[in-house]
C-alpha cells in the first residue's frame, strides 16, 4: 500500500486537513533550501567584513578591501565560503569561514590585535557573544587555504 503525499500551500491551507494528514501520516515539510549564488556570498562577505574596516592596521588600511576582493576572486575561498548544506545559522555564507580567515589576517597584521570580543561586536552587532567568535583563533585547517591567503597578503605587502 502506497501512502500519497500531499503538500498543502498557504493560500489553501485548512487545519481539517493538516491534521488528518499528520494523523495518517501523509504530512511532510519540504525544507528545501533556497540556493545562494556565488554573487551574493560575495556581497553578503564584503558588506559583513566592511564592519571591521576600522580596525585594519595603518599598514594595510588602504588595502584592505583590495585583500578581500582578491580573496573573494578565489574560486578556492569562494567554495570554503558558500554556505553548507545542513547550515541552521549563516544560510548565506560560511561566517565561521570568514571568522577563521579574519583570524589569520590579523595574525598576519592585517588588522590590529584587539581582543576577539570586540571582532565579534562590530561584526555580529549583538548584545552578547556569539557562536562563530571562537572561531577568529582557529586558522585554516586546509593547507591549500593557508598557503593562499599568505600569498594574497604578500602579494599587498611588496613595496
Amino acid at each position: 500500500m502506497r501512502k500519497t503525499l500531499k503538500q498543502v500551500r498557504p493560500e489553501d491551507f485548512d487545519v481539517k486537513q493538516l491534521m488528518a494528514a499528520a494523523r495518517e501520516g501523509r504530512l511532510y515539510v519540504d525544507e528545501r533550501k533556497s540556493i545562494v549564488s556565488k554573487k551574493e556570498v560575495k556581497q553578503e562577505v564584503r558588506a559583513y567584513v566592511a564592519r571591521i574596516k576600522v580596525l585594519a592596521t595603518p599598514r594595510y588600511c588602504s588595502q584592505v578591501d583590495e585583500l578581500w576582493e582578491q580573496i573573494l576572486d578565489s574560486d578556492e575561498f569562494m567554495d570554503f565560503l558558500m554556505p553548507g548544506t545542513k547550515a541552521k545559522k549563516c544560510r548565506t555564507f560560511n561566517k565561521y569561514g570568514v571568522m577563521r580567515i579574519i583570524g589569520v589576517l590579523r595574525e598576519k597584521g592585517v588588522y590590529e590585535q584587539r581582543s576577539d570580543p570586540m571582532f565579534d561586536a562590530l561584526l555580529e552587532k549583538a548584545e552578547k557573544d556569539s557562536p562563530y567568535r571562537r572561531y577568529l583563533g582557529q586558522g585554516l585547517e586546509q593547507r591549500s587555504l593557508l598557503v593562499s591567503l599568505r600569498h594574497i597578503v604578500e602579494s599587498l605587502t611588496i613595496w
